[in-house]
């Protein structure tokens, strides 16, 4: 009897229980779809801002160039200038 008893009551909180938290877990999982959503579509969005200008390169090497042909080998340099290695990008887009 104690068993019959105990076994009813089990499964009907065991049922309440599933039906509660399935339900939680459903809005769970929409609202972090839509977090993934919308973060992906900013990070697209934002991805060319994120990179450095290839100009930059092409402009510090060009710029390096003239030094040396006007014969300013100490404003050239040693080493070929690389702007992507000390590129940031701006605060306001971070």
């Amino acid at each position: 009897r104690f068993w019959g008893v105990y076994k009813r009551v089990a499964e009907e909180h065991d049922d309440e229980f599933l039906e509660r938290y399935t339900g939680d877990m459903d809005i769970v999982l929409v609202f972090s779809g839509l977090f993934s959503a919308v973060s992906t579509s900013f990070i697209v969005a934002m991805e060319s801002t994120l990179i450095p200008d290839p100009s930059d390169t092409t402009n510090a090497l060009l710029t390096q160039l003239v030094q040396i042909g006007l014969g300013n080998f100490t404003a050239a340099g040693s080493t070929p200038v690389d702007p992507a290695s000390t590129w940031s990008p701006h605060t306001s887009i971070v």
